[in-house]
């Protein structure tokens, strides 16, 4: 594998742990108008995981679920729940 080839592999994982906390932590910030959405960052990121276990050649990732949780964590931080 060339040096291209691996900076592309490291970026796309980079990529797809920002989507997740990204998404898990957006959809947390929306509880300010709406208080149910506070379990919605958690619900998306293992909704997207269980997606991608059944959908190859995506795979269920444990450390995507982490940055979820994350970003999930950092959401209700910031709505004070």
């Amino acid at each position: 594998m060339n040096l291209l080839d691996k900076m592309d592999n490291w970026l796309y994982k980079y990529q797809e742990q920002q989507l997740h906390f990204f998404w898990a932590f957006s959809v947390t910030t929306l509880a300010i108008f709406w208080k149910p959405l506070l379990i919605s960052g958690l619900v998306l990121t293992i909704g997207k995981e269980i997606w991608d276990a059944q959908n190859p050649p995506h795979k269920f990732s444990w450390n995507d679920v982490k940055w979820g949780v994350i970003g999930w964590v950092v959401g209700l931080l910031i709505v004070g729940a």
